[in-house]
């Protein structure tokens, strides 16, 4: 989601830092540890349009229960707490966020952890653990707070907001990153299972849609499939959350998803765009699939359009006489069989 806008001084860096400073928004595969120990999922959404300074979400929102365990993503020393320096002044009214200083220059921001008493929404928690405060250096995987829905977060279903920066401070896109480093992403075309809102009675959309399908796919009885979210669906989703021994009240929340999307059917590539380095789906999962079975090696077959799969792109094209650009479109496509 979005992200308050600070000013923060930034330090001059090195030469040889700023020498291999990222572009903003270029996808890393940085080894990082990852920042959620527990359930939850996540899906590309670095380019989201917002109301911020830069228009876009320049961070991964990492779905998660409220009080799900957020761990440091590498050593470092904690620079900022609430935006605050000092450890003696915490800004308690800002809870809670925290900044991270990796030990090899890189940075690591964690926003909308939890200020809530645990089991309400009451806006009186303190999501950070016990001794994080300015100046003190974390090991990675260590417990530096947990997941909750603060900030301008309040209306969404609880998630980390998880920047990454590189040495000269820009900001990049860690989605490879947390992939490489076992983070869950469902289908991206599902609006449900890769969606953000929080549904409950009186809704509409693309999303709520998606869920009257799943639970029909499921035998319970959401009413006509037509993206509102009336009486019927919600009793269909209460018959749901009851099956699954989840709280049965009616709101599609991280858990609800969750169960639905161990339930869901998997869903097969859709070839509808033109694939390139960069690219992340499904559909990129299944080129490195057929790439690896004409003999040609994408690397690991992780849906994310990386420069192994590029060069494996480029090796076929040349093999089969087609052009050697490193784009996946409708003639590559049909050489590798889709």
């Amino acid at each position: 989601m979005g992200v308050v806008a600070v000013a923060v001084a930034v330090a001059v860096m090195p030469a040889a830092a700023q020498a291999t400073s990222r572009e903003f928004g270029e996808m890393v595969d940085h080894v990082i540890t990852l920042p959620v120990d527990g359930e939850h999922h996540l899906w590309d959404t670095f380019w989201a349009a917002r109301s911020n300074e830069t228009g876009v979400h320049h961070a991964q929102d990492i779905m998660a229960d409220k009080m799900t365990p957020v761990v440091a993503a590498a050593s470092g020393t904690i620079r900022l707490v609430n935006w605050s320096s000092r450890p003696d002044d915490l800004n308690p009214e800002r809870c809670c966020t925290i900044v991270l200083r990796h030990d090899d220059g890189w940075e690591s921001w964690y926003i909308h952890l939890n200020n809530d008493t645990p089991g309400t929404d009451d806006g009186k928690g303190w999501g950070i653990a016990e001794g994080i405060v300015p100046g003190v250096h974390v090991d990675a995987g260590q417990l530096i707070g947990w997941v909750g829905d603060s900030g301008n977060a309040e209306s969404t279903a609880p998630h980390v907001h998880f920047e990454l920066r590189d040495p000269a401070g820009v900001v990049v896109n860690p989605y490879a990153a947390l992939r490489a480093a076992g983070a869950n992403a469902p289908a991206p075309s599902d609006a449900v299972l890769a969606g953000v809102r929080v549904l409950r009675q009186g809704m509409r959309g693309a999303d709520v849609e998606r869920l009257q399908q799943l639970l029909a796919a499921e035998g319970l009885d959401p009413g006509p499939v037509d993206g509102i979210f009336g009486r019927r669906t919600d009793r269909a989703v209460r018959a749901f959350q009851r099956d699954h021994g989840l709280t049965v009240d009616g709101i599609v929340g991280s858990a609800t998803r969750g169960a639905l999307r161990r339930v869901a059917p998997a869903e097969g590539p859709v070839f509808d765009r033109i694939l390139r380095k960069g690219s992340i789906g499904n559909d990129v999962r299944a080129v490195q699939s057929m790439l690896k079975a004409a003999g040609f090696d994408p690397g690991p077959v992780d849906a994310v359009f990386g420069g192994k799969t590029l060069l494996a792109v480029l090796a076929f094209q040349e093999a089969n006489g087609l052009s050697v650009d490193g784009l996946v479109g409708p003639k590559t496509l049909a050489a590798l069989g889709a």
